[in-house]
């Protein structure tokens, strides 16, 4: 049975953080493929006609991230849309959620990243981790071509996510509650999409249009709040747009220029934004549940970690086996025992760095919560239960 909403409440949706946990792996496993196999001095490259099908889709997992951040952001607005949007307080619980958790991981990522390149034979060059320290902390290194992978190469994604929230906070709210979901979200592909047309494809390193993403997210978020969607018809244009989406994403890979990628990924924010939908009825989907089962959840609850911490261990991981000439065996089992590694490192670094800054209603949430089943937490502020995101 439907729970009944309160109206100053928080929605924690386990198929949600599912999802978000399935991202952050996905996009774990992308990069051991990268550097074991499609990279330069790869030793997995036997592999490659068994991996190369499923595992160089990497950058649309990134794709989720920014939908799920406009979701979760947007319910809260959602739910009291008439009232006042308080930016500051919004500003600050965003830093509280993110900045312990990445600023950790940014300093921490110089070790591996200094033992790679000694494994490769390089020197490390101090003044450029300094220089990539500050544009990191600044959050501004993804408009920096040379340092926008640079030390952790996943991060990229989280300076575009924080731009994105300042253009959510300043431009799209107040579209939202003066023009309706369908203007913001107007505004938010214009603005996304105009670098790509107006530079001639100058900026498309930067993938500002996944704001158009965010924008879905948001209208998702909106529909959810107000009138849930449960006309079986609407469920099959879902699943029309997901195979539509499938289809684009196959027409990509790991070699497509930035400047292709845009039309897929708008094809992919839509389908995540209508599973979103269309999983807030009576029954959720069959995507649903999946995403809903508990051990999914798990992984979702600790993701955000789990993006921050891979990659530098991935490629810090593949330059030693790179160094000692391993076999397809050796570097197999490497990188199954990585795997687990990771895992459990980036659910100790959760309770480190991530869970104390937590609200404690989503900590709550995250504890109760029942699998296929949606848990309402009291939040008087209004304040988002998003934990952050991508890769």
């Amino acid at each position: 049975m439907r729970p009944v909403q309160a109206v100053n409440a928080r929605t924690y949706y386990p198929h949600v953080e599912g999802l978000r946990g399935v991202a952050a792996f996905y996009v774990f496993l992308f990069h051991i493929w990268q550097y074991g196999v499609s990279h330069a001095g790869a030793t997995l490259t036997v592999l490659l006609p068994y991996t190369l099908p499923w595992l160089q889709f990497g950058h649309f997992a990134v794709s989720a991230f920014i939908v799920i951040s406009g979701y979760c952001l947007g319910l809260p607005v959602a739910q009291r849309l008439d009232a006042p949007f308080n930016k500051a307080r919004f500003a600050k619980r965003r830093a509280r959620r993110l900045l312990p958790a990445y600023t950790l991981a940014l300093f921490l990522s110089v070790i591996p990243f200094c033992i790679m390149a000694v494994l490769l034979g390089r020197h490390p060059n101090m003044t450029h981790i300094a220089i990539a320290i500050v544009t990191h902390l600044a959050l501004i290194h993804n408009w920096i071509p040379s340092l926008a992978e640079y030390l952790n190469g996943p991060m990229w994604s989280i300076a575009l996510e924080c731009q994105i929230y300042v253009v959510f906070a300043l431009l799209l709210i107040p579209v939202w509650k003066r023009f309706g979901p369908w203007a913001q979200l107007a505004v938010a592909l214009v603005i996304g999409l105009a670098p790509h047309f107006l530079f001639h494809g100058r900026f498309d390193y930067t993938i500002w249009w996944l704001l158009a993403l965010f924008g879905m997210g948001v209208l998702a978020a909106h529909i959810t709040a107000r009138s849930p969607v449960r006309a079986p018809y609407w469920r099959l244009i879902a699943l029309l747009v997901a195979a539509i989406a499938v289809v684009f994403v196959m027409r990509t890979g790991d070699a497509t220029p930035d400047s292709g990628l845009w039309p897929a990924d708008i094809v992919v924010g839509a389908a995540i934004a209508l599973m979103f939908v269309t999983s807030d009825g009576e029954r959720l989907t069959w995507t649903g549940r999946f995403l809903s089962l508990r051990p999914v959840v798990i992984v979702g609850t600790f993701s955000y970690s789990l993006y921050l911490i891979h990659g530098p261990l991935v490629a810090m991981t593949a330059a030693a086996l790179q160094h000692i000439h391993a076999g397809v065996m050796i570097s197999s089992a490497t990188y199954l025992g990585l795997i687990v590694v990771v895992l459990a490192g980036a659910y100790g670094f959760f309770l480190i760095a991530e869970r104390p800054f937590l609200s404690a209603g989503f900590r709550e949430a995250i504890e109760r919560s029942p699998d296929h089943e949606r848990l309402f937490v009291p939040d008087p502020d209004g304040s988002t239960a998003s934990q952050g995101t991508t890769a």
